[in-house]
């Protein structure tokens, strides 16, 4: 039962955050889905970080980051809707970059991040 809670708090604490960024990205204005970017690469950044960190570990604290906290501020169906709007605007050019930063981008991060943790 604690597995839930704690999924459940990392998963709030996540969903609070990336409705902040995105929050924040609109207001400024920023050129196409920059919150979604801003969030997606942030946390594969974290992801690559805490696995390194806690790989062959489970408990409490993985179940709070990954599959809460990260699984909830991060969003692969924000960017699926996003990348749908582009094709049916004709943004091919910024479908396709957009679409190559995400993935290229977040695949880097996430390695960068587990470069950063370290060794265990």
């Amino acid at each position: 039962m604690k597995k839930y809670l704690y999924i459940s708090l990392g998963a709030m604490i996540g969903a609070l955050l990336r409705f902040s960024i995105s929050y924040v990205a609109m207001a400024a204005a920023s050129p196409f889905f920059m919150g979604t970017l801003i969030v997606n690469m942030l946390g594969a950044f974290i992801a690559g970080l805490v696995l390194r960190k806690y790989h062959a570990r489970e408990g409490h604290l993985r179940d709070f980051l990954i599959t809460g906290l990260l699984g909830s501020f991060t969003t692969f169906s924000m960017l699926t809707y996003e990348q749908y709007l582009l094709l049916s605007y004709g943004e091919y050019y910024i479908f396709l970059t957009y679409l190559t930063i995400n993935i290229v981008g977040g695949f880097s991060l996430a390695l960068l991040g587990w470069k950063a943790g370290g060794s265990r």
